[in-house]
């Protein structure tokens, strides 16, 4: 089975650059370590901090950048690529947006870790393939009345009930994601009995011989509010991507209804999928490497 991977790609990486000011294309910007000759000789793209920005970017995706490490000041970017410190200042304010640079106000602006990959799948078993320790924090856990449409896709009777669950997740203690998930208490009694600081999918495995075996999902890019942002110990605003999952068993019964908060600046998602046309058991995934 191959792997489609999603990731970020900015569209001004692409775009070719600009005139000068007065109408003149500018020369090529002077060399800086860790930066290619081709990379050197390209045109600038428009508006120049985007240009910058991206030349920064491929560095750090590159290794060439090390996570923790001080980037370049203002004063550095400018003198070594010919632009101007507000230029500069631009680049670094986008690349810390997108989550490859984060600032220390005492010490200044550093390259930030790698996002952690996920699957559309269980948050510990993908941070145990990452060695990346999981970490759970129950923020809260109800059984309540739920709402018309998911005591339809639960399956849950008239006048029955649903656990809901919220949970903080981490990796090495940071915390990465908020689950806000939903199960019948019917099919589940005694849910919330267990110890809900592991594993769910386990719980639901070892307690109730329930195995999740697909899940139908979506990824909607959003800004955090503030309580979300306080919970993941970041900004307001912050870009955050939304999984919402429905995970069915092998029988096709919907097993949980969830919406996963993950921080933007952490995280990113890879898929499978097939190619249109070709069965993904066809597929020689030694192939696509």
């Amino acid at each position: 089975m191959y792997q489609h991977r999603i990731w970020y790609a900015s569209p001004h990486a692409l775009a070719r650059p600009p005139c000068g000011r007065h109408g003149r294309r500018p020369g090529p910007a002077r060399a800086g370590p860790g930066v290619s000759r081709g990379r050197q000789a390209r045109e600038r793209s428009s508006p120049l901090y985007l240009w910058l920005a991206s030349l920064l970017r491929d560095q750090i995706e590159a290794g060439r950048l090390d996570p923790h490490r001080p980037v370049p000041s203002e004063r550095t970017l400018s003198e070594r690529y010919g632009v101007s410190r507000m230029t500069a200042r631009h680049a670094l304010e986008t690349l810390t947006l997108e989550g490859y640079l984060y600032r220390n106000p005492r010490k200044g602006t550093f390259v930030a870790e790698p996002r952690l990959r996920f699957s559309v799948g269980s948050f510990t078993r993908n941070m145990t393939e990452a060695d990346r320790a999981p970490g759970t924090q129950v923020l809260s856990a109800q059984t309540t009345e739920p709402d018309p449409v998911a005591a339809g896709l639960l399956g849950i009777p008239a006048g029955g009930k649903a656990h809901v669950l919220r949970r903080l997740r981490t990796a090495m203690d940071e915390p990465i994601a908020i689950e806000h998930i939903q199960l019948s208490a019917e099919r589940f009694p005694d849910l919330l009995g267990h110890d809900l600081t592991g594993s769910l999918w386990a719980i639901l495995e070892a307690a109730y011989d329930v195995h999740p075996a697909k899940a139908e999902a979506r990824v909607v890019a959003v800004t955090l509010d503030r309580l979300e942002a306080d919970t993941l110990r970041v900004q307001p605003d912050t870009p955050a991507l939304v999984l919402t999952r429905t995970v069915f068993d092998a029988d096709e019964i919907v097993v949980e209804l969830a919406r996963d908060v993950y921080r933007g600046d952490r995280t990113e998602f890879s898929v499978v999928a097939p190619v249109e046309g070709i069965p993904l058991a066809s597929v020689d995934p030694d192939a696509l490497q």
